[in-house]
């Protein structure tokens, strides 16, 4: 019997990644991929992860697979998993090259370690542009204040201060940035505080830590990040430019019609 017999997913709707069940994190791992040729003839091939889930993966590099259903094992280490291929990318779009595969192994977790590291990593967020080296020219105020585009989206956030016991708020997301962002949220924590944030987006989730700047009645409480779950910060790079193409695409059709 062959394996692949044994074996047998401003504000308007935001564009995503094919369907996924879980969110995913963005992080780069070699793996060993073996495939079965149309003879069941098994085949090895070198491949590396693009983003990684608790069920799945999206992985780029895997040139033996052309369409969706094909049964492959993923191998990193000693682990080995059976995996089939739910979605091969458009070579016309930005997943050229990409190929998205879901564990088929119901009792067993694909990457529990690698995500529970993850999980626990964060990066620090730089927050303001430095200086060029012979920029002596005047900073303007606006300049200063934000120097990073904030775009209105729809969302939920929850927050919890840093270091203390306090329960879990949660508030509607109204606008982000990569260094920011806005939530109308009732009994904000004070000016200041350290709080830990988990932004949900249609099917993103962003883990990062920050700090209350500004809480205004009727205007939400506004977030200055400080650190952002490793691997989540590419994700979140990759939204902002989406909202961003919708923000020019929506300019362009206000001007047409005018």
């Amino acid at each position: 019997m062959s394996a692949q017999t044994e074996m047998t997913e401003m504000t308007p709707s935001l564009p995503v990644e094919p369907e996924r069940v879980a969110s995913r994190v963005r992080v780069a791992m070699p793996l060993r991929v073996t495939f079965w040729d149309t003879e069941n003839k098994p085949l090895l091939d070198m491949a590396c992860t693009y983003d990684i889930s608790e069920r799945g993966a999206r992985i780029s590099g895997m040139r033996a697979v052309v369409e969706a259903g094909e049964i492959v094992a993923i191998e990193r280490g000693r682990n080995k998993t059976f995996c089939r291929v739910v979605w091969v990318g458009d070579p016309d779009s930005e997943q050229r090259g990409q190929v998205g595969v879901q564990n088929v192994e119901t009792d067993r977790p694909m990457w529990d370690s690698e995500l529970r590291e993850l999980n626990t990593a964060f990066d620090p967020i730089q927050t303001e542009k430095k200086p060029k080296k012979n920029d002596s020219g005047p900073r303007f105020r606006d300049e200063n204040r934000r120097s990073h585009s904030r775009f209105k989206v729809a969302g939920i956030a929850e927050m919890s201060a840093q270091g203390t016991k306090s329960a879990q708020l949660k508030g509607m997301l109204q606008n982000l940035s990569e260094v920011g962002c806005l939530i109308s949220i009732e009994n904000a924590p004070p000016l200041g505080t350290d709080v830990n944030l988990v932004l949900k987006i249609d099917s993103y989730e962003f883990s990062l830590t920050g700090q209350v700047r500004s809480v205004g009645k009727g205007q939400g409480a506004g977030i200055q990040f400080h650190k952002i779950r490793k691997g989540d910060r590419q994700m979140l790079q990759f939204l902002l430019r989406k909202l961003a193409e919708q923000q020019l695409e929506h300019s362009f059709e206000i001007e047409i019609q005018s």
